[in-house]
């Protein structure tokens, strides 16, 4: 009960703090350029929606090899973020994207589904403590609602932090599963690694991932989905036991204070393992 009740308490203050807001801004907006989330649905951290997504897609098209006729999947799909910018991308290929997030994927399939019909998103009854406390599916349960090797590209942008080991190596498993072999996924996590933890013992780390959960570390013990690392050698691992190979190198982020990094998190891009 105590995760509902966070959740309910949160989602009651992110109304009363913007809506009056989103209200103004969805009265003003002109209806010919394309949408945005309300400010009390968009969980997306301290970085800018459009911004942010449009920097993915270079990601997905340098790093991963996203091509414009690809079938493409979105896990964890929020509020729509990544699906934006492809919408302009896209020729001749399709997106699918799933959420614990009931609103978010309401507000996704209104508007981008609604304009681009090659678009669809699923909600996902996942219990998750901070993002779908009312779940009642466990995640190491859900089976992806797509059919094997269905796909060309798989992403999943701020999903694997959010995920305990059990958890993560089953959704890794779930993305190899509906990728067609040689397909490509492109992946963020906060890995474990000896410069970061070099990084968090001089202070430079940006989050402190201070508390064991089996397999890693997390920023809260109260609740261990806020934030999870793990290390990333395990990583690799799991990619394996999954039929993923990771394509090295590994690109780590700017929470671990790496000269150069581009995002906040850690990108992983591995493709699946054809088989023997």
């Amino acid at each position: 009960m105590r995760d509902e009740a966070i959740y309910l308490a949160k989602a009651a203050a992110r109304r009363l703090r913007f809506g009056p807001a989103d209200f103004l801004a969805a009265r003003r907006r002109d209806p010919a350029l394309p949408p945005l989330p309300p400010r009390h649905l968009a969980f997306v951290g301290a970085g800018d929606y459009q911004a942010t997504g449009q920097q993915f897609l270079g990601f997905f098209r340098e790093l991963g090899g996203l091509q414009p006729g690809d079938r493409v999947l979105d896990v964890g799909c929020g509020v729509g973020r990544m699906a934006m910018p492809l919408t302009g991308y896209l020729e001749g290929g399709s997106y699918a994207g799933f959420d614990v997030g009931r609103g978010m994927v309401r507000w996704c399939r209104r508007n981008i589904s609604g304009r681009w019909p090659n678009f669809e998103f699923d909600w996902a009854p996942v219990h998750n403590g901070k993002y779908n406390p009312f779940g009642n599916l466990a995640a190491t349960e859900f089976r992806f609602p797509y059919e094997d090797a269905s796909f060309d590209f798989a992403f999943a942008t701020s999903l694997f932090t959010h995920l305990l080991r059990e958890e993560a190596q089953h959704y890794l498993s779930e993305t190899a599963r509906v990728l067609r072999p040689g397909g490509s996924a492109l992946l963020t996590f906060f890995l474990l690694t000896p410069e970061a933890e070099a990084a968090r013992g001089r202070g430079e780390a940006l989050l402190d991932f201070a508390h064991p959960i089996p397999g890693g570390r997390t920023i809260d013990a109260a609740q261990p989905e806020a934030a999870t690392a793990f290390p990333a050698e395990e990583l690799r691992a799991w990619c394996a036991a999954a039929g993923l190979r990771v394509r090295e190198p590994l690109h780590f982020g700017v929470w671990s204070a790496t000269p150069g990094a581009e995002t906040l998190q850690d990108i992983v891009v591995a493709e699946r393992i054809p088989a023997a």
